[in-house]
């Protein structure tokens, strides 16, 4: 009671009031849990989090608006568009319109909903008094700031009575207790109970991560917020309303400027018939420097006789006789005939050298300004005076708005491919790599479809960044083409790819390989009767009934070849000698690089395992080892480079599958692959293990099923997990390699 009392006494009515202070607390608290990671992936982490925190403050504004009784189905014309704006962050990625967008959406909503405050908004003229109000008005929340301080603080420590202030004697309760707790309490019960231990580990992390210096960091971009937000709130809420300058309509000389207009109109004329020969040019010359200074010499013009005619509107317009009224309307008209031409050269210029986003919004703006100049000639025949600058304001704010929901990326990828198929056409598809993850899933279309093929360069990469740039994204800083992209690549996924990429790496170091499966056997005889002795020679028996030698690349005892045993069902790969025997049945000699062990049953599993490759929790599959040459070694995921093993590491922040790491196992060098899937209860985890020694690339492969603990009793879920934590992978994968290493 004493905190309603403290607000009703600052400022009425109080409910609302509370609710506008607890929702500005609340926007910045979406803020500070959504959008942060803005300071460290900029744009790109602009997604569905930002349109929904766009949305929900713009709709705090026009339920006040609404309160204060200022709202009309007049205001649409500007909502619906400011609304538009705001909802393209949910829609793409483009990094150009978003960061435009961070200045558009304040400002428009600075502008106009300060305006829908005024008692006679639909009629009331934007001149400079206008500018210069709603400039002071936009930053009045500065005033706001103290008023805003007071408010929150009194929210949470009442200012009546010392001994009365209950909510701050409890924080420095709670602030103590957590203190105590955490440095003496629960060590000493952790250390005598091992459950619950781990019971309170996850709260443990939890205070040391509340603890760290990035939540100090949030926590003051939110108290800041939420000053931001209710002091802008509050000061542009209040009324507003001012009388406007009875000396706006006076005339000006019309002899003066008649002169000067008629002047000026001359000359555009003669500028006009001098150039009427290469205005309407209907080719473009082949140098790119001589075509870029031919049509961007129109571009700037048009740019520099919109602002000449936006001025000479607001020094002539109904301010001088009926004659310079007409000299205005034939220069509004000789001024069109420009942006025309410069509007043909930009369009010759497309068609040869293709969009770009110069280009585009070149282009776009040729025609904000060919509607600007219809509109301004139109207002010469209406006797009303026209409110100019609110129109150049409107329709800028309309034309962004539909180019914000618009998929530019899109069009200008689509443009340029459908254009570079024509005669004479000098466009660099590769150039358009400077495009976002918005044409991620065209281009894969296109270059599946041979469209990109051998068009300058590889887009290889680019996809490849793109598709990174997605997966690093939550899933809160996606957008509607990021999740299209995601459906689309779990359809291939589900349709064309029966193999994990690990595996798909793997069966493309063995391709150039002889391959051959089977059974391993000792070679038989082709004659009992011929001299021999009693030792096995290693084999494999194919389907066929065909035998080959096996042949190891040492004379280890831990070799490859020595660490088959007969009867198991294998799969060889290595280089097939053509080498004939006398003595054994053989249709020639593998030099043996790997070994996959072909399982049949549980049995068969264990046996191919190495001893050191037993746990009682964690169980292993798939094993098998293979060895290269460097020289022979393909450059895929990992590849030799001076001696060693390199990769690109997976980000950790990535949601792909495949994770890729580097890591040094008893000075060795080693590159990870792991990819995992969950099933059953269950992490199944397949393992590439590459590293060099020597000469050599050794490579070990197999799969690690990791059980859920907590799916266990309590006796055995301490096993299980405390088997988790001491099991050393990377030490028992390096011991196998050193056994096998020639």
């Amino acid at each position: 009671m004493k905190n309603i009392k403290f607000i009703e006494k600052l400022l009425a009515p109080k409910r609302e009031l509370l609710l506008k202070l607890s929702l500005s607390a609340v926007l910045a608290i979406f803020w500070v849990i959504f959008l942060w990671n803005f300071w460290d992936k900029g744009v790109y982490a602009l997604g569905l989090n930002a349109a929904i925190f766009w949305l929900l403050l713009f709709g705090l504004f026009i339920f006040v608006l609404r309160k204060t009784g200022h709202y009309s189905r007049y205001d649409l014309y500007w909502i619906i568009p400011v609304s538009l704006i705001m909802l393209s962050y949910a829609l793409y990625d483009n990094p150009f319109l978003k960061l435009v967008s961070l200045l558009v959406i304040p400002l428009a909503v600075g502008i106009f909903y300060n305006q829908a405050f005024l008692s006679d908004k639909k009629d009331r003229l934007w001149n400079s008094d206008f500018i210069l109000k709603i400039v002071a008005r936009f930053f009045s929340f500065f005033r706001e700031i103290g008023q805003t301080v007071k408010l929150y603080i009194g929210l949470v420590v009442p200012a009546d009575k010392t001994k009365e202030r209950v909510v701050l004697r409890i924080i420095l309760g709670l602030i103590l207790l957590l203190v105590i707790a955490f440095t003496i309490f629960i060590p000493l019960l952790s250390s005598a109970d091992p459950i619950f231990a781990i019971k309170v580990q996850g709260i443990y992390d939890w205070f040391l991560k509340v603890m760290a210096l990035s939540f100090i960091y949030k926590l003051l971009v939110f108290i800041l917020l939420s000053l931001l937000f209710f002091s802008v709130l509050a000061a542009w809420s209040k009324t507003f309303d001012y009388k406007e300058n009875e000396t706006v309509n006076k005339n000006i000389d019309p002899i003066v400027s008649g002169i000067v207009l008629g002047g000026i109109l001359v000359l555009y004329l003669l500028f006009l018939w001098v150039q009427i020969n290469h205005l309407w040019v209907g080719a473009l010359p082949f140098d790119f420097k001589e075509t870029e200074n031919l049509v961007k010499s129109g571009f700037w013009q048009l740019f520099f006789l919109t602002a000449v005619n936006i001025l000479i509107y607001f020094f002539t317009y109904k301010k001088t006789s009926p004659l310079v009224q007409r000299i205005l309307m034939a220069f509004s008209i000789a001024s069109l005939f420009l942006l025309v031409s410069a509007g043909y050269r930009m369009g010759l210029y497309v068609t040869y050298y293709g969009f770009s986003y110069e280009k585009f919004f070149a282009s776009y703006t040729v025609i904000y300004c060919a509607i600007l100049f219809v509109w301004l000639i139109s207002r010469l025949f209406i006797a009303k005076r026209a409110n100019i600058v609110k129109f150049l304001i409107v329709l800028f704010l309309w034309m962004y708005a539909l180019i914000s929901v618009f998929p530019v990326e899109q069009f200008i990828l689509r443009t340029n491919v459908a254009l570079s198929g024509l005669k004479g056409s000098r466009i660099r598809l590769f150039e358009l790599t400077m495009l976002s993850p918005d044409v991620l899933t065209l281009v894969k279309e296109y270059q599946k479809n041979g469209v990109l093929v051998n068009k300058e360069s590889d887009w290889s990469p680019w996809i490849k960044r793109q598709e990174e740039e997605i997966s690093n994204k939550l899933w809160y800083e996606k957008n509607l083409f990021n999740f299209l992209f995601k459906e689309e690549a779990t359809k291939n996924n589900n349709e064309g790819i029966s193999l994990s990429e690990i595996q798909r790496q793997y069966e493309e170091i063995n391709k150039k390989l002889f391959v051959v499966s089977g059974e391993a056997v000792c070679l038989p005889l082709k004659d009992e009767n011929i001299p021999h002795n009693d030792l096995c020679v290693f084999g494999i028996k194919n389907s066929n009934s065909d035998y080959y030698r096996l042949q190891a690349s040492s004379d280890d005892k831990n070799n490859v070849v020595n660490k088959i045993k007969k009867g198991q069902k294998i799969e060889i790969s290595g280089e097939l000698i053509d080498e004939k025997s006398d003595i054994y049945k053989t249709l020639g000699t593998i030099k043996v690089v790997g070994v996959k062990h072909l399982y049949t049953d549980e049995k068969d599993i264990e046996s191919s395992l190495p001893n050191s490759f037993k746990a009682n929790y964690i169980s292993f599959q798939n094993y098998d080892s293979n060895i290269f040459t460097a020289e022979e070694y393909p450059k895929l995921e990992s590849w030799v480079e001076n001696g060693q093993i390199e990769c690109d590491e997976t980000p950790v922040e990535s949601s792909l599958p495949l994770r890729i790491s580097k890591r040094e196992i008893n000075s060795k060098k080693y590159c990870i692959s792991a990819s995992s899937e969950g099933a059953a209860g269950s992490v199944y985890t397949e393992y590439v293990y590459t590293t060099v020694i020597k000469d050599n690339v050794y490579l070990v492969r197999f799969i690690a099923r990791y059980p859920n603990c907590d799916n266990y009793p309590e006796k055995e879920n301490i096993e299980c997990k405390t088997e988790r934590e001491n099991f050393n992978l990377d030490a028992l994968v390096d011991q196998e390699i050193e056994k096998i290493k020639y």
